[in-house]
């Protein structure tokens, strides 16, 4: 399945860990420090590094100083990161049915449906 959703992601330029980037930064709903990120996602600072930097060279994020603390870097989505994630989310929801939901009943799968439209 990982495999598959990278093709897919591959599509637009993205990887599995910057998907989960935007995704994480979607759902929380505000702008966060890179080291928020890095331990959301269980990921080292130095790749969280390289996955801000690859979608900050995209346009899909930025990276501001916190106003209230210049030494502290806050990211948050572009406009452009928005409208990735409304593009990418119903490839990345059919890519993961199509591989769970061969393996659920129609009741799970309608559940898991509802949860992951939960998230958006």
């Amino acid at each position: 399945m990982v495999q598959q959703l990278e093709e897919q992601l591959g599509k637009f330029d993205l990887t599995l860990g910057r998907w989960c980037v935007l995704v994480a930064l979607k759902s929380s709903g505000r702008a966060m420090v890179p080291s928020e990120l890095s331990d959301d996602l269980a990921v080292t600072r130095a790749n969280i590094s390289n996955l801000l930097n690859a979608l900050e060279k995209a346009g899909r994020i930025r990276r501001n100083f916190d106003p209230t603390n210049r030494r502290r870097i806050l990211v948050s989505l572009t406009p452009e990161g928005h409208e990735i994630i409304l593009n990418v989310w119903p490839v990345y929801e059919q890519t993961i049915f199509q591989n769970v939901g061969n393996k659920l009943t129609q009741e799970e799968q309608n559940q898991l449906k509802d949860l992951l439209k939960k998230l958006f």
